[in-house]
């Protein structure tokens, strides 16, 4: 496959890596016997990462593109100030919501931007 041809579907990386993230936080507490609600659980961290790792699969796409997308490109900030370092809890209501925005960016993006 060319390196063109899998930019051309990068885009779709993003709510992949975002909502499969959080699902694998999901199976991982549900295996463990620990209860879902519990949003300061250490699992849940693997869906923080998961959508770190799709906004900067988003940056980098905004950045290969010929017009630049700002916001797109400024995704992997917005990331970590809200679900790292934010006052919020970043538990899966956050992450689910987060990684929801990021992919109708990633969709805006290849529709908008080519």
């Amino acid at each position: 496959m060319k390196s063109q041809d899998m930019n051309k579907w990068l885009w779709a990386l993003v709510p992949v890596v975002a909502f499969g993230g959080v699902l694998v936080a999901v199976v991982a507490l549900l295996v463990s016997g620990e209860s879902i609600m519990n949003v300061y659980h250490p699992y849940w961290a693997i869906g923080k990462w998961a959508c770190v790792a799709a906004s900067v699969i988003l940056a980098y796409v905004a950045y290969q593109k010929k017009r630049k997308d700002l916001v797109s490109l400024l995704a992997p900030l917005y990331a970590v100030l809200i679900l790292l370092t934010g006052d919020f809890s970043g538990g899966p209501i956050m992450q689910v919501v987060y990684a929801a925005t990021i992919t109708i960016l990633a969709v805006r993006l290849e529709k908008r931007f080519e």
